[in-house]
């Protein structure tokens, strides 16, 4: 019987999701924008006022520049991005909210 018990909590613990923690206030780096959710590493809703958004972005022209939380380069190839983002329409269905800055000092977590 405890062979039966230690067999099945060893099956229940090797199936369980390990859930990937995702931290706003650490991305920063290539971004790369896709179609499919499915695809994407996270989903953002993009807030109209810097005051509900998780996260200030700042779009940063030049990828090597873009070394701080919040300081985004955008590029239009997956391969070559740090992060894989789908932007939701629905802000109950994303993972955060971002909004954009042009201040590259205000970028960052609120």
């Amino acid at each position: 019987m405890k062979k039966i018990l230690f067999f099945l909590a060893f099956i229940w613990l090797s199936t369980e999701a390990q859930a990937q923690t995702i931290k706003p206030c650490e991305i920063f780096g290539t971004v790369c924008f896709v179609q499919d959710k499915f695809q994407a590493d996270f989903s953002v809703y993009i807030e109209e006022t810097e005051s509900f958004a998780t996260v200030r972005v700042f779009r940063e022209d030049n990828a090597l520049y873009a070394d701080q939380t919040g300081v985004w380069f955008i590029t239009n190839k997956p391969a070559y991005a740090d992060y894989l983002v789908y932007v939701e329409t629905i802000k109950g269905r994303a993972n955060f909210t971002i909004y954009y800055t042009d201040t590259k000092a205000f970028a960052g977590c609120n």
